[in-house]
């Protein structure tokens, strides 16, 4: 797993990790921010069992364009 900042958001790689730490690294990182920047999440597959937990926390989900063979999220607080 991988962090770092760009300008669009906190960018969070969790391909290649297996379950459930992808959910639980995207979770401990929406939680730990208490500002309105974006997260960008690289994975490896389109998260279902993710949705549902951010909306319970107030955080909304969408895809995004990403690398070849990348399923990029943008999730952002909801308003």
């Amino acid at each position: 797993m991988k962090r770092w900042t760009e300008a669009d958001g906190i960018h969070i790689d969790v391909r290649g990790l297996a379950a459930p730490q992808p959910m639980v690294q995207i979770l401990s990182l929406v939680r730990s921010i208490d500002d309105d920047r974006a997260v960008i999440v690289h994975h490896d597959r389109d998260p279902q069992l993710l949705y549902p937990e951010l909306a319970e926390i107030g955080w909304s989900a969408e895809i995004v364009d990403g690398e070849p063979g990348e399923v990029r999220l943008r999730l952002a607080r909801s308003e």
